[in-house]
């Protein structure tokens, strides 16, 4: 398994993985979460980080298949002047094909984060995860992440 920066031709492949997550997503919210169409919808989503400064996608292929990606980006905290201002980079999305899960993928995905925020000069490494994924929030915890905040929800309907 390689792990390399994206490229444009890559973004049919991440849209598959992308659709896999989001029907995970959906399953389990699907007030929030609109079910996949099998389209690329999210395209744009994800060529914003291929294109954006201090931003990047990380694929892992192996025999010319991609079987995950994950989109970050570091950005400081100099505009808020209540907080301590550094570089933070921030895991946007995740996912690692069903069918690879369990193989390392995501180990090797977060390494070359890790790498990447190093190299940006962040201090720390940020992302969500939904309370139904217990998967990746024990993955998560394994990789060294601890609880930083929570954001709560109340619906009104």
């Amino acid at each position: 398994m390689k792990i390399r920066k994206s490229i444009a031709s890559d973004i049919n492949a991440i849209c598959a993985l992308s659709n896999e997550i989001n029907m995970e997503h959906y399953r389990n919210l699907p007030s929030d979460f609109i079910q996949p169409d099998g389209s690329n919808r999210d395209e744009p989503y994800w060529k914003a980080f291929m294109e954006a400064d201090n931003s990047i996608i990380y694929v892992a292929e192996e025999n010319n298949t991609i079987h995950g990606a994950v989109a970050t980006s570091v950005s400081s905290t100099t505009s808020m002047p209540f907080i301590v201002p550094r570089a933070r980079c921030h895991v946007a999305t995740i996912v690692v094909s069903e069918a690879s899960r369990g193989k390392g993928v995501g180990r090797m995905l977060m390494s070359a984060v890790e790498g990447f925020a190093k190299e940006k000069g962040a201090t720390d490494i940020r992302l969500e995860v939904m309370n139904f994924n217990h998967g990746a929030t024990a993955f998560y915890k394994e990789l060294g992440f601890d609880d930083f905040s929570a954001r709560l929800s109340k619906s009104l309907t």
